[in-house]
């Protein structure tokens, strides 16, 4: 009976426990399953209410900012940066992991997900799916063979990989091993080249010490001469002395009178030496011949680009193949052949980029416009380059120096449509030079004239109207002259001050059809207008920033439709501006990008085409905006610019450039 009594006991109290045990994981179920989707919580997130609910569901249910809780359909506000921002429920978190590690998982009564059969089921920690025990071996093994796939993918791509970053290492190896030898070369050279330079001083200095020594020895003799004739002075002077007050002839008399002979011979002596033989007078001079920086250029390293071809296997994502109008096809064949296609297509495209780039290794701009187009009829992209005219091998005139064909910081230039020739101011060299279209040399204007007559000093800023007459800036006396051809003075126009009608520092001009003259004055920061006679008329502008001022105007040029532009120098900008002042335009500001410039000077204007020409000389570029002021090309020369200054722009397509750093032109 006790037995029995115990095993009663026993057999009350485990089933006690089993159903505790049940109970138990029914209320852990309840507290780890979401509400939503009936499952077992994958990122559990808690709403402001203190609902519970998985990621997904909450992405699922909510459309806009804001929200409801399935639960108590409280509203809520979705943060800006999205559901994933509401705070993770960490008591659910712990008591996953918890569960996890001590107690089976909780069995869930669903469909499996492969047999479709109600069973007691567990949830993939893979997949999340419902797997029943049957089908969990099966599940596994897709699972295993899915994950085999994929390391291979990537050990096969990892092997292609590490092949082509070893060839890479070694290129670079390659290269640095290269750039050692060429560093010694440039050494080697530069060490022949500071040889010769001491051999050259040894010569000069030897030239020089000869000269001292022969010097010194003139100086030693001409020492002795004096000291003897000193000598003899001074007994004339004590002889004299002694035979005036004696009053006979002695002893003492008769030797100064022999004495008196032999001094009479040696300056005899002396004076033959000095006087009748002339002794020519050396003169020592050293002609310094500067070493220009093209002159010890040792050459230019050239770092050259292989553009490597695309793969067409490569998997382009559908976002890049939609900006190549290329539609994802649903077969495989089609998609290979339309990515083989384009590749071809961007091989072509990307070596024309590459081989621009290449041409311009000063960092030089490409004459080029961004136009693009990318609606061909195969729908691959290809590029239009228009600019047709400035892709010619510049014509360099001139270098730094003070002989007809050379410039010292040249500025403005001006065209005579009657002689046909060029002008250059050569600012520094204080004079003007004259070339023919095609860039011969002609003849110089020197400040003076053959009569005496001073012509200018310093000629800055030079333009020639309709009626073929010249005017010039001068820059040191602050005056604005008019020449004829024969370059005789016929009126200064204004006057130097800062009153009205008067400029303290002008810069530029230019005349319209109407033979009105405007002035930049970079000093007051305004535009002066003149009539043809010189009467002053009208001003605008002031300092500042906004439109219709101006921070040193530096250039003025005349536009179709009664128009002038002024590059606004210390604003970095171009103004538009009626010949009344009012201001119509303002194009660009401060910058490195196609339609900003640093430091605008030099302006042309193209009548027929209506395209304006502008010289960023911050920037080292030359700028081209077409009729309604967008920028279309920049003009492309294959040595770059060095602060272009001055723009001119001739009939037959050709510009002229002048760089005032270079102290060169460029006909392009």
């Amino acid at each position: 009976m006790l037995e029995q009594l115990m095993s009663d006991v026993i057999d009350s109290s485990s089933s006690t426990s089993t159903i505790e045990s049940s109970r138990s994981s029914k209320s852990i179920l309840q507290l780890i399953t979401c509400p939503i989707c009936l499952e077992i919580f994958r990122e559990p997130l808690q709403l402001p209410c203190q609902h519970t609910f998985c990621k997904l569901c909450l992405e699922r249910i909510t459309e806009d900012r804001w929200g409801r809780c399935p639960v108590c359909r409280g509203c809520y506000r979705v943060p800006f940066a999205g559901v994933g921002s509401f705070e993770v429920n960490r008591t659910i978190v712990n008591l996953l992991e918890s569960l996890s590690h001590t107690e089976p998982k909780p069995m869930l009564k669903a469909k499996c997900a492969l047999c479709k059969l109600e069973d007691t089921i567990t949830v993939c920690e893979h997949c999340r799916e419902a797997i029943c025990c049957k089908c969990r071996r099966q599940h596994y093994d897709e699972f295993s063979r899915y994950i085999s796939s994929k390391l291979n993918e990537t050990q096969q791509e990892t092997e292609k990989l590490i092949a082509k970053e070893v060839e890479n290492i070694k290129n670079h190896e390659e290269n640095v091993c290269r750039s050692d030898d060429i560093a010694n070369v440039i050494r080697n050279k530069v060490a022949d080249l500071i040889e010769k330079i001491k051999q050259e001083e040894t010569k000069l200095l030897h030239n020089v010490q000869e000269f001292s020594k022969a010097e010194q020895k003139l100086i030693d003799e001409k020492n002795a001469c004096l000291q003897d004739l000193s000598i003899i002075n001074k007994f004339c002077l004590e002889s004299q002395g002694i035979l005036h007050s004696k009053e006979e002839t002695d002893q003492e008399a008769i030797e100064i009178r022999q004495k008196c002979e032999e001094y009479v011979l040696s300056v005899n002596d002396l004076q033959s030496r000095i006087l009748i033989v002339k002794t020519p007078i050396r003169r020592i001079s050293f002609f310094n011949r500067d070493i220009s920086s093209d002159s010890i250029s040792l050459g230019f390293v050239e770092i050259g680009m292989v553009l490597e071809p695309i793969e067409s296997t490569v998997q382009l994502s559908s976002i890049f193949l939609s900006s190549l109008k290329i539609e994802p096809s649903s077969t495989t064949s089609s998609t290979d052949a339309d990515l083989q296609h384009c590749s071809k297509q961007l091989i072509r495209c990307l070596s024309a980029t590459l081989q621009q780039q290449s041409d311009y290794p000063n960092g030089s701009s490409p004459s080029y416009r961004s136009n693009i187009s990318t609606s061909d009829n195969n729908g691959c992209c290809r590029q239009q380059l228009q600019s047709q005219n400035h892709k010619r091998t510049p014509r360099i005139i001139g270098k730094r120096g003070t002989r007809d064909t050379e410039f010292m910081h040249p500025s403005s230039l001006a065209y005579s449509k009657r002689d046909q020739l060029i002008y250059v101011c050569d600012t520094y060299n204080n004079r003007l030079v004259t070339y023919s279209i095609d860039g011969i040399f002609q003849q110089v204007y020197t400040a003076i004239s053959e009569t005496g007559e001073i012509r200018f000093h310093h000629p800055y800023a030079i333009h020639i109207d309709s009626d073929n007459r010249l005017y010039l800036i001068d820059q040191s006396e602050r005056r604005i002259k008019v020449f004829n051809r024969d370059f005789k003075l016929i009126r200064v126009i204004g006057q130097y001050g800062r009153d009205v009608g008067q400029y303290s520092a002008p810069c530029d001009l230019c005349t319209n059809e109407q033979n009105y003259i405007f002035v930049c004055d970079a000093g007051g920061h305004r535009i002066l207008k003149y009539s043809e006679q010189g009467q002053f008329l009208l001003a605008w502008g002031g300092l500042g920033t906004d439109n219709g001022q101006f921070k040193c105007p530096a250039c003025v040029c005349i536009l179709n439709g009664d128009r002038l532009a002024v590059s606004d120098w210390g604003n970095d900008r171009i103004q538009v501006f009626n010949c009344e002042g009012d201001h119509l335009l303002s194009i660009g500001q401060r910058g490195k990008l196609l339609a900003e410039f640093f430091r605008p000077l030099g302006l042309a204007y193209d009548e027929t085409t209506e395209r304006l020409f502008v010289c960023d000389e911050g920037n080292n570029r030359v700028t081209i905006f077409n009729s309604d002021f967008t920028t279309t090309e920049l003009v492309h020369s294959k040595i770059g610019f060095h602060g272009p200054y001055d723009i001119l722009l001739l009939k037959d397509g050709r510009i002229i450039i002048s760089e005032h750093r270079a102290h060169r032109l460029q006909i392009i």
